[in-house]
């Protein structure tokens, strides 16, 4: 019967290997800190606060401009989000 196969509660906390909650928190926490924040306004417009603390602010056209570098990536923003905003800047002052 397939009732035999499932695990119940007790034996499931038996199981070694999984992530704690804790394990998990310290993971997302630690993931955080290598990121910055993005804010977009209702026109595209970005206010990033990258990972120092630094913020920048970028027109929709120019966010936009940064993605493309980052397009290959397939999470262009996610990527973003780890770079100082001071290259982003100098990355747009180069195209």
């Amino acid at each position: 019967m397939d009732n035999e196969k499932i695990l119940q509660n007790d034996d499931l906390e038996k199981v070694s290997g999984g992530m704690s909650d804790e394990e998990r928190k310290k993971k997302e926490e630690a993931e955080r800190k290598l990121h910055g924040h993005i804010s977009k306004d209702m026109f595209g417009n970005v206010t990033f606060q990258d990972k120092t603390g630094a913020v920048g602010s970028f027109s929709a056209a120019d966010w936009a401009t940064l993605r493309k570098n980052w397009d290959y990536t397939g999470n262009p923003e996610y990527f973003m989000e780890t770079i100082n905003v001071g290259e982003l800047q100098g990355v747009l002052n180069r195209s």
